[in-house]
């Protein structure tokens, strides 16, 4: 190991800790790349940051506050949607654990008094990370996150169709929908109604809903395949 210090540099631990940060390497992988150089035995029962940067520091000084300098402060630290595909599909593919998914989608929280809007870069990841989660991790299961990862993937949807998919996934989220589906075609709720559903639901109003046409044009069963981002 010492033979082979001098070939690493601060970027060699910026570079790994932004990975683990955006999620486009997971915790074995980390551990796999590094072993000829780092031997991270430990990383298993430790965050991995603070591993990372724990080691660069024993390495040299410098490292450490090269590191805090670029982490603390780069935007690109937060999850990304390359990097939310990758874990899912980690996970789908039993190359992590649940367990692993969810320390590393539940890394970035938010004080009591911040708000989330525009702190990630993709509004579809920070919506995933910072509030579905949040809200289903009791539920979470492998038919929902294979069907989280189609939903990322799924050619031309926007940003706020798959955030009304996301919502959709839990059973009883989706049955909660079904029945207001069924009260708009026998009342014809004002949109006043309407609108204080879908705030409450998805947190958008009439003019934000990308599915209000299909609200008054289409039957229940085809608006429902529509939402939920399923292919026919």
């Amino acid at each position: 190991m010492k033979k082979q210090t001098h070939f690493i540099t601060s970027t060699y631990f910026i570079s790994l800790i932004k990975s683990w940060l955006q999620g486009t390497k997971t915790r074995p992988e980390i551990i796999s790349e590094t072993a000829d150089v780092l031997h991270l035995s430990s990383i298993n029962q430790t965050d991995v940051t603070y591993l990372l940067t724990t080691v660069a520091r024993e390495m040299n000084e410098d490292f450490y506050t090269d590191i805090i300098t670029h982490i603390n402060y780069d935007a690109d630290t937060v999850p990304t949607r390359k990097g939310l595909i990758h874990h899912l599909s980690a996970l789908l593919a039993e190359e992590i654990t649940l367990k692993e998914f969810m320390e590393w989608a539940h890394w970035y929280s938010l004080d009591d008094d911040q708000l989330s809007a525009g702190i990630f870069e993709d509004f579809t990841v920070e919506y995933f990370c910072l509030d579905f989660l949040s809200a289903n991790d009791d539920l979470l299961s492998p038919y929902m996150c294979r069907r989280a990862l189609e939903i990322l993937e799924y050619p031309g949807a926007s940003p706020t169709q798959q955030k009304v998919a996301l919502t959709l996934l839990p059973d009883h989220e989706l049955d909660d929908f079904k029945d207001f589906l069924s009260q708009l075609t026998l009342q014809h709720p004002s949109l006043t109604l309407i609108d204080r559903y879908l705030m409450k639901k998805f947190g958008m109003d009439h003019e934000s809903f990308p599915y209000m046409q299909e609200l008054t044009t289409q039957g229940a069963g085809t608006i429902l395949k529509k939402v939920q981002l399923i292919s026919t």
